[in-house]
């Protein structure tokens, strides 16, 4: 029996009642949100009260806490979204789907397999739902790019490149993810990857550092599955920063640019040679004039806010809180970007130690 018992499927009233776990930068991203998608946002909680209380009186929320178990035990809610340091995720995410809590976790949903095991079982004996915020997959042109390919658009799926430049945000807590600052980046590109590759059955991984340091900089990662191949590349030295995904299919390839939030179709013409030359050229030119002048009146009217994924998947999950349907990213999904994270780090170490039993042999 649960103490927060969960809105029964078929709720058709607006308002959840929302709690936060976690007031840190990434919180400052879901509270407008929370309360776009028709959540009453009734108290936070964070070991600093001086944070808590700072969101709170920006947001208009009530109460604060410093402890979760205060929070979930005085507060009737819906909805606990989980913003606190990844190594916490499971901890915070059990005490709310014990209780009967739709959980929302941050990303990485957490650092190793057994904790979303953890997490599963919760949320299966509740009956709550949990979803993980991979709000990427949710971004315009990410939706559209699903699209293509689920309508066949893109013909067979044959390849997929993920792309990532730039370094991870100065945290205290990253020091217990492996990788550190490089591992806080692979969440992403991989729930890209591994929505459009499915099970990876094969991998290999290769990570190295240019300035000379212990701590990897540059990661590739090449991955086999379901017929089709998926590249994964991080850097921290390639400048400027870029965030781009390339689906290639038997019919089109498109590329994803979720720095721009374009999306350009690229297609073979049947048309005369000395026009086949220029006119990909022009195409793609005209998508994204025309996606960036969109993309800029849609911003200056309030249509796009930053992390547009974020708000398109909260609002899904709300949804679905209500009603009782799936969550926008379902448990399989997110063990899923568990899982092969932890096997690309095995794969590293597997290396290494390879590496030097050579230097030792010679």
């Amino acid at each position: 029996m649960t103490t927060n018992a969960q809105k029964p499927p078929g709720r058709k009233d607006d308002k959840l009642r929302v709690g936060v776990v976690g007031c840190g930068t990434i919180a400052l991203a879901h509270l407008p949100y929370i309360q776009k998608a028709g959540g009453d946002l009734v108290a936070l909680t964070d070991f600093s009260i001086r944070q808590s209380s700072e969101l709170a009186d920006r947001f208009g929320v009530q109460r604060v806490y410093r402890a979760v178990e205060d929070m979930l035990e005085q507060e009737r809610l819906d909805v606990v979204h989980v913003l606190t340091p990844p190594k916490s995720h499971a901890t915070v995410a059990v005490a709310a789907l014990s209780r009967g809590i739709a959980t929302l976790v941050e990303k990485p949903m957490a650092l190793d397999l057994r904790e979303v095991v953890a997490m599963a079982a919760a949320a299966k004996h509740s009956g709550a739902l949990l979803t993980v915020d991979h709000n990427r997959l949710f971004d315009p042109p990410m939706l559209e790019a699903r699209r293509l390919w689920e309508s066949g658009e893109l013909g067979e799926l044959v390849a997929i490149e993920s792309f990532q430049a730039g370094r991870a945000s100065d945290r205290a807590w990253l020091s217990e993810v492996a990788g550190g600052g490089l591992g806080d980046l692979v969440p992403h590109p991989l729930y890209l990857q591994l929505y459009f590759l499915g099970e990876v059955e094969d991998l290999h991984a290769t990570a190295f550092s240019l300035s000379g340091g212990t701590a990897p900089e540059e990661l590739r990662v090449l991955m086999r599955g379901q017929g089709r191949t998926g590249v994964l590349t991080i850097s921290m030295n390639a400048a400027p920063g870029m965030n781009t995904l390339k689906l290639c299919g038997t019919k089109m390839t498109v590329e994803v640019n979720l720095n721009n939030m374009t999306l350009v179709r690229r297609r073979d013409y049947k048309v005369p040679k000395i026009i086949a030359k220029p006119l990909p050229n022009l195409d793609e030119a005209w998508q994204l004039v025309r996606q960036t002048t969109q993309n800029t009146i849609d911003f200056v009217r309030g249509r796009i806010r930053y992390y547009p994924g974020m708000g398109e998947l909260i609002s899904r999950f709300y949804e679905a809180v209500r009603h009782g349907t799936p969550p926008p990213v379902s448990i399989e999904e997110a063990a899923s970007v568990v899982d092969v994270t932890t096997r690309i780090w095995n794969d590293l170490a597997a290396s290494s130690q390879a590496a030097q039993s050579r230097a030792v042999e010679a």
